[in-house]
């Protein structure tokens, strides 16, 4: 495997940047990048594959790129000769597991889910220059879409959780539903219950799904991990050991089992020796022993265990460290345009002062220096982002709308004009002890205070961050936003959006807003979505409810000897990895 130190690498202007399709604007970094080897081909679906959401442009094609080493679409399957079986993988990531029920976990992109877990459907890239994916089935053996508000799916058959227990419609029913309706779910809930009527078991393995109006992005978030895909848990292990038990204790169907979870360090898994896919040898996979999830707050130090051979990937490498990952021989850089981040992504509390008031809002809005950012942290691949997880190609983008260029003298006089006669306030910015948001936050506290809004960090550990975000006790607060979400489709941006979704994290709330987003994921017509969305952008924009920084492609780094490595859209699968 050839590795990312002999390919060239393309600059990225900020026209290019403007011009590129999409919110993952970012197709010639991706271009740039060695693809992962992809895994065994899935069983192709019955619906059409899907490459685009409906309204949304291709990336360029004028700037010439070296062609990726293989894609999903093209890769041979592995020789099985060349298969290696056994060895343990660690993987880290400096994300922490708040619970292993994947109806209450609030961080559904964990690579130990998708180990542990399966969904009835999954995403398959076929092309990592245009940022083409596939749905194609999981639990599935097949699905359609009978009429416009239905969905139907065969399930495979003798399918078995981690307990023993078997998997079937009823059982899948339970999930998807428990999932809509728990009173405490997390990031599905809001998507499922705008989306999903009822759940109907026809029979042990036919699913149909009724919707509550016409969904043309349903199959897409069904595959997404912040969209609304459920992943199956064991009803029987559920029944007999309760939910607190379930939040501790991971049973699914995954081609890894759950065996230990060290809190805020690792979750460790092991071979599922019973698993329902066979690899290129003829044998159940997996082909690894296992693979331990790593929870390390310091991207330098996970890198450098990558880098030792002490570990063997790292997820969401800081930007600074591209340079460091692409002279290193042994390492791949896996950069994902379509599912980058916007960083320096946050809100106000629009329940308390100051930032009750639109213009002390817009005022701090206006204080953000996005291009310094982006000279200062960009390190050459991130770009100063001016929207709130919309941009040119995406269906409601409008350039009409408000945009909120750096205007220092602009912040005093929309602060005069909200009561504060000398033009400065003092506030609070709640930030996760990590990095980069720690060096962000640094360079924020000075780009605010500079303007006039004299800001005091306050660092706390990513738990704590949580609970006191979510108890609104914060003035200013800020994490890290998903590009792909509106790649996948703007509907997916309910979560973000929606009075009372999980992704709202500083939980402001309008009610247009709300009917606006229902619209655009409710017809099929792509002159209708462009005016819901746009509504609900420039509203979005107008109150200031959220503000942004920078955007930077996804990047994850792992060594050579990782072989036959694939992502579900974004997260690492290690389903039929081998080790060299």
């Amino acid at each position: 495997m050839e590795t990312n130190k002999s390919q060239p690498r393309l600059p990225v202007t900020r026209r290019q940047f403007l011009g590129f399709a999409g919110v993952s604007v970012f197709p010639l970094l991706a271009a740039c990048s060695q693809p992962a080897t992809p895994a065994s081909p899935a069983p192709a679906a019955t619906a059409a594959p899907i490459e685009k959401p409906a309204g949304q442009t291709a990336p360029p094609t004028t700037a010439p790129a070296p062609a990726p080493a293989a894609t999903a679409a093209t890769a041979a399957t592995p020789a099985p000769a060349a298969i290696k079986r056994g060895g343990q993988v660690i993987a880290s990531k400096n994300w922490t597991y708040a619970s292993l029920d994947p109806a209450l976990i609030s961080e559904p992109e964990m690579p130990g889910m998708e180990a542990m877990y399966n969904g009835l459907v999954r995403f398959q890239l076929v092309d990592a220059k245009t940022w083409s994916f596939k749905v194609v089935p999981d639990l599935a053996e097949s699905f359609e879409q009978p009429d416009p508000k239905s969905v139907v799916f065969k399930l495979k058959k003798g399918i078995k959780f981690h307990d023993g227990s078997d998997f079937d419609a009823e059982v899948a029913k339970w999930n998807i539903l428990r999932e809509r309706d728990h009173p405490k779910g997390q990031q599905h809930k809001a998507q499922l219950q705008a989306a999903v009527e009822d759940v109907v078991a026809v029979d042990k393995s036919t699913l149909r799904i009724k919707l509550k109006t016409e969904s043309p992005g349903f199959m897409r978030l069904h595959a997404f991990a912040w969209g609304h895909k459920v992943r199956m848990l064991s009803k029987v292990a559920y029944d007999k050991n309760g939910e607190e038990w379930c939040q501790r204790n991971a049973v699914g169907t995954g081609p890894f089992r759950f065996k230990q979870w060290i809190a805020d360090d690792r979750v460790i898994c092991e071979k599922n020796p019973d698993y329902f896919e066979n690899g290129a040898d003829g044998k159940p996979l997996p082909y690894l022993d296992g693979v331990v999830f790593r929870y390390v707050t310091d991207p330098t130090v996970a890198l450098n265990d990558v880098r030792s051979g002490t570990a063997q990937m790292v997820e969401w490498i800081p930007t600074k460290d591209v340079a460091a990952v692409q002279a290193d021989a042994n390492l791949t850089l896996w950069q994902m345009p379509w599912a980058g981040q916007i960083y320096f992504y946050g809100g106000y509390n629009s329940k308390s002062k100051p930032f009750d008031d639109v213009r002390v809002r817009q005022a701090a809005n206006y204080a953000i220096d996005r291009e310094g950012m982006a000279k200062a942290l960009g390190y050459g691949v991130g770009v100063p982002y001016y929207w709130p997880q919309w941009g040119p190609g995406i269906l409601g983008y409008d350039e009409n709308h408000p945009k909120y260029p750096y205007d220092p003298a602009k912040v005093k006089q929309l602060l005069q004009q909200a009561g504060y006669a000398d033009g400065t306030i003092s506030i609070e910015l709640k930030i996760i002890a990590r990095e980069p948001e720690q060096t962000i936050g640094e360079f924020m506290q000075n780009s605010w205070t500079q303007a006039g809004i004299k800001t005091k960090l306050v660092a706390l550990e990513r738990l704590a961050w949580i609970d006191q975000v979510r108890a609104n006790s914060f003035q200013a607060c800020f994490w890290r936003g998903n590009l792909a979400s509106s790649v996948v489709d703007p509907s997916a941006l309910d979560n973000a959006f929606k009075c009372g979704s999980a992704g709202n994290w500083a939980q402001w709330c309008n009610q247009d807003v709300d009917k606006y987003m229902t619209e655009g994921g409710s017809t099929s017509d792509n002159a209708k979505r462009q005016a819901a969305y746009s509504n609900a952008y420039r509203i979005i924009q107008e109150q200031a409810y959220v503000f942004t920084g920078i955007g930077v492609p996804l990047l994850t780094a792992y060594r050579n000897e990782l072989q036959n490595q694939e992502f579900d859209f974004q997260s690492p699968v290690f389903r039929a990895t081998w080790l060299k």
